[in-house]
């Protein structure tokens, strides 16, 4: 796995959580920046050392339709000492980070109307081959939130 510093791997997954929850792929959002195709997917490898350059914040941010502030942490964040950390970027596979995404879709009114489960996995961008474990995740996560109160299940899911 590769090490970056504890801010890059907050902005790469702050930016990751935003895109998920707005339905963007990642080549939308690197064209937005007017980067190569495979820009932001290429930040959000596990295995890459890569992360976004500081300059390249504002631009970031605009894409995701977001101010600079939004993808940086609070004030009250420990930015640590600078030791690089294990590159662990969001993942749908991963239930909690499943379930933060549709908590931020909830938040960010995307089940305001009634959505189905193939609507959810479109916008999740798992609707392609090798996707299945996230499919499976997406189907448990949102019974929870309906056993929750969260979610109702009718006609779709739909915000409680």
């Amino acid at each position: 796995m590769a090490k970056i510093t504890r801010l890059s791997l907050f902005i790469i997954n702050r930016a990751k959580f935003r895109r998920l929850v707005k339905g963007w792929s990642a080549e939308r959002v690197s064209l937005e920046m007017k980067l190569s195709r495979g820009y932001v997917a290429m930040m959000e490898r596990g295995y890459l050392s890569t992360q976004y350059n500081t300059h390249e914040y504002p631009n970031l941010a605009k894409a995701l339709d977001w101010t600079v502030a939004d993808l940086l942490p609070p004030a009250d964040w420990d930015l640590g000492d600078g030791t690089k950390v294990e590159k662990k970027v969001l993942s749908l596979a991963n239930p909690e980070d499943m379930r933060l995404v549709l908590e931020g879709m909830i938040e960010d009114g995307y089940f305001d109307e009634p959505k189905s489960l193939l609507e959810t996995v479109k916008h999740l961008y798992i609707d392609r081959e090798g996707k299945e474990m996230e499919r499976q995740v997406l189907e448990r996560v949102l019974e929870e939130l309906v056993k929750e109160d969260k979610l109702q299940k009718k006609e779709g899911y739909l915000k409680k």
